[in-house]
């Protein structure tokens, strides 16, 4: 079978570290072209990694270069006036999380990839995870089957750390480039200002962790109250699962914190992922239970299989066979929604109560 041939669209530090670097490794992928403006820097990547044809922007990469995807890695408040010209020729298209800004924007992309029938894979990488992908699944056992009792808890916490991990420096020539476009898409018009950087900065930094609950507990979920402080969300599962996220409630110093825990009667499962750029590493898994013979800990061996090159294997491999994404814009829709819904909370606790 020919190799998938995968166009780019940006090559800033993400563009560089967490995707194209992890294509370039996969022995099925042609890197057929890469759209970029800055246009020594964009030349000086695409003969580092093997990159084909190197052009000014995505439309004229999109009418000249034959491509089987496109991987657009670009500022999330670019997609709503990028994404669309991608969207319209029904390739297949990886971009970074969130979706967008703005739900309606959400839900216009949405459309978009239904009419298409086209693929559309947000990238949260962390449902990649082999570590994630095993919690997942022990939940889903362990909750059809009850070898310890019900669910009654999901827990996660993630305080601000070092995310990208003392990784080497993208390449940045230091040229610049006009691209003709600008962040159209912004918050929710209901909001104002101080609301909406509050909004831009939670999908920023936790729409990943937002993502994660609805996978592992593989249903939706609601918010029912936020912290005024800003630190702690809590919500509830369709099945009445209560779900707690905590945020910046302490800082962390040159390492990375980012635990969920699910409660059951007699067990607990917890998922200690890495920092995202933390390569050849996966996350770990801790399984707890006691019956009539004591208590017992297990620890899975888990293959150590960097997220982001996971992602990139499986949105290949997706092309390829015409699967489903493991991360489907409609989830990624209902993220935003959540977000949404998270902001009206915190203004609610933040809103003195009459006596």
């Amino acid at each position: 079978m020919s190799r998938t041939r995968i166009g780019f669209v940006g090559s800033g530090f993400m563009g560089q570290q967490a995707h194209i670097a992890n294509y370039a490794t996969l022995e099925n992928v042609e890197l057929e072209a890469l759209a970029e403006g800055r246009t020594k820097t964009a030349h000086a990547v695409a003969q580092r990694y093997g990159i084909k044809r190197v052009y000014r922007d995505h439309r004229e990469m999109l009418a000249e270069a034959q491509l089987d995807a496109v991987v657009a890695i670009l500022d999330f408040g670019l997609h709503a006036t990028v994404l669309p010209d991608i969207l319209e020729t029904g390739l297949p298209l990886l971009t970074e999380k969130p979706l967008c800004i703005n739900i309606e924007t959400g839900r216009q992309l949405q459309k978009m990839v239904e009419q298409k029938r086209s693929i559309y894979h947000v990238g949260y990488m962390k449902r990649c995870d082999p570590a994630s992908r095993l919690v997942r699944d022990t939940i889903a056992e362990w909750r059809e089957t009850e070898p310890y009792g019900p669910i009654t808890y999901l827990r996660v916490t993630m305080p601000p750390g070092d995310w990208t991990f003392q990784t080497e420096p993208s390449i940045n020539l230091g040229d610049t480039a006009d691209y003709g476009q600008t962040l159209s898409d912004l918050p929710p018009e209901w909001m104002d200002e101080k609301q909406g950087r509050q909004y831009w900065e939670f999908i920023n930094y936790y729409i990943h962790q937002v993502n994660l609950i609805r996978y592992l507990l593989g249903e939706d979920y609601s918010v029912e109250y936020a912290d005024p402080s800003g630190v702690m969300l809590a919500g509830r599962s369709v099945s009445g699962v209560p779900v707690v996220l905590e945020m910046a409630t302490y800082t962390v110093a040159d390492e990375w914190h980012e635990f969920y825990e699910a409660h059951f009667g007699q067990g607990r499962i917890r998922l200690s992922l890495p920092a995202p750029l933390a390569r050849q590493r996966a996350g770990d898994v801790e399984l707890y239970h006691y019956a009539d013979g004591g208590a017992v800990y297990e620890r899975p061996v888990i293959q150590p299989k960097w997220s982001m090159r996971e992602q990139a294997r499986l949105f290949v491999e997706t092309v390829r066979t015409g699967g489903e994404s493991l991360s489907p814009i409609q989830d990624a829709v209902k993220d935003l929604e959540l977000a949404e819904e998270y902001i009206r909370r915190l203004c609610d606790s933040r809103t003195p109560r009459r006596t």
